[in-house]
C-alpha cells in the first residue's frame, strides 16, 4: 500500500473566505486516507469552526504569531519562521494558498529541496504586491513553482501572464458538494440577496445604485450580509438614497441554505473575481444569478444560469427589474444554474485535480 503523500498547506489565516472554506473542504475530502495534512498559517486568525474540523481530522495546526514589525520589513522575520516550522513538518511538498503565503514559504521549500505548489485563487493579485518586497517575491514564487494552480479559466490566463510558465499551470475548478435543491419561493414578495463581505471591490455600493434605478411592479427586497468595517458606510448610504424601507445591510451568514431559502435570486457585482464561490454556493441550491461581466464570474454565470451586468446601475436595475418581475424565467434560471454548478463544480473532481497537481509536482522534483 502506497503510503499517503505529507503536503503542508500554508494560507495567511483560516477567516471565513470562501478560499480558506475551499482549503478546508480539500482537507476534510483528502486527509488522511489520500494525503496527511499539515496546515501552516501565517497569522493566528482561525475561525473557531475550522479549527474544532481540523482538530477532530487529526490536522496538525501550526500557527505562526503576528509579527509587530512594519509590514514593509515583515518578511525578514516570516521567511525563517516559515522554515522552521517547514523543515520540523518534513513534508514530501509545499502547497501555498494565495499569493502572501507562497512568497513566505517559497524560500524555505527552495531551500530545503521541497517541491512547491502555488494556488493562485484571484485575477488581481494581492493588495499586498503594490510593496515591491512583496511583489517581487510573489512573482518569483509563481515562476519557480513546480506547479500553479488556479479556480477558473481567468485565474490560469491570470497567472501565465504574471510569468508562470504555461506548461505548469492546471485549471482546478472550485469544488461543491452536491446539496439538495430549494424550492422556489411562492411569496409575493421577491427577494434578492447578496452575500460579499464589506469591501470597496465587493460592489456593495454599485448594488445599490442599481436598486435605486430598479422600476419592477412585483414588490420586492434586498438584503445584504457579510463582514467588514465598510458596513457601517453602506448601512449610511442606504439612508442617504432613501432605500431603508426595502433594503439592509446585516452581518455574516452561518447558514448558507437557511439564507437561500429565503431569497429568489443571488447577486454579486464585484470590480472582479477569481471564482465567486458565493454564486456557486446559491446556483448549487437552485437560485438564480445575476453577476458582473468580470474574470472567473464569466464562467460561473453561463446565459442558461442568470444574467451578466457590465459595471453600470442602469443595466443591472434593468436585469434585476426583469427577473423580480417574471416568475417564470427565475425558475428556468434556478434550475439552469444548478445543472452548471453540478456539472462544472462537483467536489470529487475537484480534490483529484489538486491531489493530481501534488503528484505532478512530486514527480518534478524539487
Amino acid at each position: 500500500m502506497v503510503e499517503p503523500r505529507r503536503v503542508l498547506f500554508a494560507i495567511g489565516g483560516l477567516g471565513r473566505g470562501g478560499s480558506e472554506r475551499q482549503l478546508m473542504r480539500l482537507i476534510a475530502a483528502a486527509h488522511p486516507d489520500r494525503l496527511r495534512a499539515t496546515v501552516l498559517t501565517l497569522s493566528t486568525v482561525c475561525d473557531p469552526d475550522h479549527r474544532e474540523q481540523l482538530r477532530r481530522l487529526g490536522v496538525e495546526l501550526i500557527a505562526l504569531p503576528p509579527s509587530p514589525i512594519p509590514r514593509a520589513v515583515r518578511p525578514a522575520v516570516s521567511v525563517p519562521r516559515a522554515f522552521g516550522a517547514i523543515r520540523r513538518a518534513r513534508p514530501d511538498v509545499v502547497y501555498a494558498w494565495l499569493e502572501e503565503a507562497s512568497a513566505t514559504v517559497a524560500p524555505a521549500a527552495r531551500a530545503l529541496g521541497i517541491p512547491l505548489v502555488v494556488a493562485r485563487r484571484s485575477v488581481c493579485g494581492s493588495p499586498a504586491e503594490r510593496q515591491i518586497v512583496y511583489r517581487v517575491p510573489i512573482r518569483l514564487a509563481e515562476r519557480q513553482a513546480r506547479i500553479v494552480t488556479g479556480n477558473s479559466e481567468a485565474v490560469v490566463a491570470e497567472a501565465i501572464a504574471r510569468g508562470a510558465r504555461s506548461e505548469r499551470v492546471r485549471l482546478v475548478p472550485n469544488g461543491h458538494p452536491a446539496v439538495d435543491p430549494l424550492p422556489p419561493r411562492e411569496d409575493a414578495e421577491v427577494r434578492l440577496g447578496y452575500l460579499a463581505n464589506y469591501r470597496p471591490e465587493k460592489g456593495q455600493e454599485r448594488f445599490l445604485a442599481a436598486l435605486e434605478l430598479v422600476s419592477a411592479a412585483t414588490p420586492w427586497r434586498a438584503d445584504m450580509a457579510g463582514a467588514g468595517e465598510m458596513r457601517t458606510g453602506i448601512e449610511e448610504s442606504i439612508r442617504a438614497r432613501g432605500l431603508a424601507g426595502r433594503v439592509r445591510a446585516d452581518g455574516p451568514v452561518s447558514n448558507l441554505r437557511e439564507f437561500w431559502a429565503d431569497h429568489d435570486v443571488a447577486v454579486l457585482l464585484s470590480d472582479d473575481e477569481g471564482s465567486p464561490n458565493v454564486l456557486i454556493e446559491a446556483a448549487m441550491l437552485g437560485r438564480p444569478l445575476v453577476g458582473t461581466d468580470a474574470g472567473g464570474t464569466r464562467e460561473v454565470i453561463p446565459p442558461a444560469a442568470g444574467v451578466l451586468v457590465p459595471h453600470e446601475p442602469a443595466a443591472i436595475a434593468a436585469a434585476l427589474t426583469r427577473l423580480i418581475d417574471e416568475p417564470d424565467l427565475r425558475r428556468r434560471l434556478g434550475v439552469g444554474a444548478r445543472h452548471h454548478a453540478l456539472e462544472r463544480y462537483d467536489v470529487e473532481r475537484s480534490v483529484a485535480a489538486h491531489l493530481g497537481a501534488i503528484e505532478e509536482a512530486i514527480a518534478a522534483g524539487g
